[in-house]
């Protein structure tokens, strides 16, 4: 799955882009050869660019809305969560290692005693 600032870098360069394409549409387009319809082409563009907007839009706001559940404390980025809500569903974790044995120590995913 793609991260949103993976998603809103692209939005951003497609709307540099789709707006430079819509300016040269609207104002010069007999600089653009091969269109039989400017009109058209005009309005696929500027369609393109809203479309891009809103992609951009949705993933500022998905990035606002992680950096929030993440800051609350909610999702845990530790070494033992790396994205679990609470750590309990990585094997090797503290919270499955209390009933695990005594003196038992997690080294990654292998609970051992050998060290």
């Amino acid at each position: 799955m793609l991260s949103p600032s993976c998603c809103s870098f692209y939005s951003f360069t497609g709307i540099i882009f789709m707006l430079f394409v819509y300016i040269m549409l609207a104002t010069q387009p007999f600089f653009i050869t091969g269109l039989d319809d400017i009109d058209e082409a005009r309005k696929n563009a500027f369609g393109a660019l809203m479309t891009f907007v809103t992609t951009f839009a949705l993933s500022v706001f998905m990035i606002i809305k992680q950096s929030k559940f993440d800051g609350a404390g909610k999702e845990s980025t530790d070494c033992w969560g790396q994205g679990d809500h609470d750590g309990t569903h990585e094997l090797g974790s503290p919270m499955l290692m209390t009933g695990s044995g005594v003196g038992k120590q997690s080294y990654g995913a292998v609970t051992t005693d050998s060290y």
